[in-house]
């Protein structure tokens, strides 16, 4: 079902039935079927769409009478549950088709429909323009991000202050977890920033020279958010670090308790290995005490190691 949005002092919804007078721009919600069925757009633009469309990745494509772009932005997380951030989930897909005269967003979900709602409601619109709307629609895309990417960021920092405490039970797939969000949301405002300096830069000049200007404050705004993804990226990073520093602590305390067993195992091994080869030519084989001597020289070396590890605190290390 198409929507339709007549830039009339505010973004007012339109009636979808209701045949448009051209007396003012207008931007369109369609599914990509309702967009295939324009006739006033050229087999071009569509042409172009259906390759962009789908496409898991934000660009734009300038054509000499209009642009084209695609949007993919990713699902944000609950940062206070963890499990929900190692999820994948798919992003929301849909294009956009823009001339001199309307704006087109081709769109088979509810993403597009919704931010031009929440735009109308807000009543921000300052230029009742197609461009402006546009200019307002990346704003929107971005306008929270530095928060939510704060909050994960603290979510992080929480398991590395439970991981420096020993009482994190965190993983490495929680924390690969983390990684790949941040790196997904990286890659996302990068391409937001490279295609609002698209926009800026006007090759194909639909836009007024001011509102074409405008989308360098939108290049601005996604380079801040690649900024802020990188630190978190980073971040995540050292959390992985972290994890297998503790791993590795771990496993040397493992290797360090074998080895003092070992050592305190070696003076029984020696008198055992000695006293069990098949000779009889061994001295003292054949005297009745000398069970109890080896014994005797048994405990007498354990306890001389043992008082040796405490003073060099090997023990200590040990228990800790």
């Amino acid at each position: 079902m198409a929507v339709r949005y007549e830039l009339k002092g505010h973004l007012a919804l339109i009636d979808a039935n209701i045949p448009y007078a051209g007396l003012s721009p207008i931007v369109e919600v369609l599914t990509s079927a309702e967009f295939e069925a324009m006739k006033t757009i050229p087999e071009e633009a569509k042409e172009a769409l259906r390759e962009i469309q789908h496409a898991e990745s934000s660009f734009i494509e300038v054509f000499s009478n209009f642009t084209l772009g695609s949007f993919a932005v990713p699902a944000k997380c609950d940062t206070k549950l963890a499990s929900t951030c190692l999820i994948p989930s798919d992003p929301d897909l849909f294009a956009f088709y823009m001339d001199r005269e309307s704006l087109v967003f081709v769109d088979d979900g509810t993403f597009a429909a919704d931010i031009l709602a929440e735009l109308g409601k807000s009543g921000i619109m300052r230029r009742m323009t197609t461009a402006h709307c546009l200019y307002m629609f990346f704003k929107n895309l971005m306008v929270d991000d530095l928060v939510w990417l704060g909050k994960l960021e603290d979510s992080m920092e929480s398991m590395e202050e439970e991981m420096l405490a020993n009482q994190s039970k965190s993983t490495t797939t929680v924390i690969m977890g983390y990684r790949r969000l941040s790196m997904r949301f990286l890659t996302y405002y990068q391409q937001l920033a490279s295609m609002a300096s698209i926009l800026a830069d006007n090759e194909n000049k639909i836009l007024p020279k001011e509102e074409a200007d405008a989308f360098d404050h939108a290049s601005a705004m996604a380079d801040r958010l690649v900024d802020r993804a990188e630190t978190v990226n980073e971040y995540s990073g050292q959390l992985r670090e972290l994890y297998q520093t503790r791993i590795d602590l771990r496993q040397n305390a493992i290797m360090q308790i074998l080895t003092v067993v070992t050592v305190l195992f070696a003076p029984l091994t020696l008198i055992t290995g000695w006293f069990g080869m098949n000779l009889e030519v061994i001295p003292g084989l054949q005297w009745a005490p000398m069970w109890a001597l080896l014994l005797a020289l048994f405990v007498i070396s354990t306890i001389a190691l043992l008082a040796v590890f405490q003073r060099k605190s090997f023990l200590q290390k040990i228990v800790k």
